[in-house]
């Protein structure tokens, strides 16, 4: 989903081993991603960092890390999900995920709940929860 180049590839003297720093990254979809803002702690530190996600599953993994808690949580959403003529980041309260039927054929659906109350949804044929079957809260 994120695109690095080696010509953004930072040389920093301070990463971990198998880590690297990029100066740009580029978004290869046009698909709605996730903005953490986390607390880390190593028993003794505890620093802030963000997390780039381009998979709601890849929240669970933040929140199951002992680690790791998330302090804020954004949805990056593109305007055919959101609804608009452009981007829009916003706070996410939920995610939530179920199953549809549409002329007899079963998908999975994720339910995006915002923080002021909205909800998006990632099929842009579907605007409300009543088309939902089998809803699951995946984060909260």
């Amino acid at each position: 989903m994120f695109q690095t180049f080696d010509s953004a590839k930072l040389p920093i003297f301070w990463k971990d081993v198998g880590e690297s720093v990029w100066s740009y990254a580029e978004l290869m979809v046009n698909a709605t991603w996730f903005y953490a803002d986390c607390k880390v702690t190593d028993g003794v530190d505890t620093v802030t960092s963000t997390y780039l996600l381009s998979a709601s599953s890849q929240i669970g993994d933040l929140i199951k890390h002992p680690e790791i808690s998330i302090r804020s949580l954004y949805i990056v959403s593109p305007p055919y999900i959101n609804g608009t003529d452009s981007w829009k980041m916003s706070p996410l309260a939920k995610i939530s995920a179920g199953k549809i039927r549409y002329e007899g054929c079963e998908g999975d659906i994720e339910i995006y709940e915002l923080g002021n109350g909205e909800k998006l949804y990632s099929s842009c044929e579907i605007n409300n929860d009543e088309q939902i079957e089998n809803i699951k809260i995946l984060y909260s």
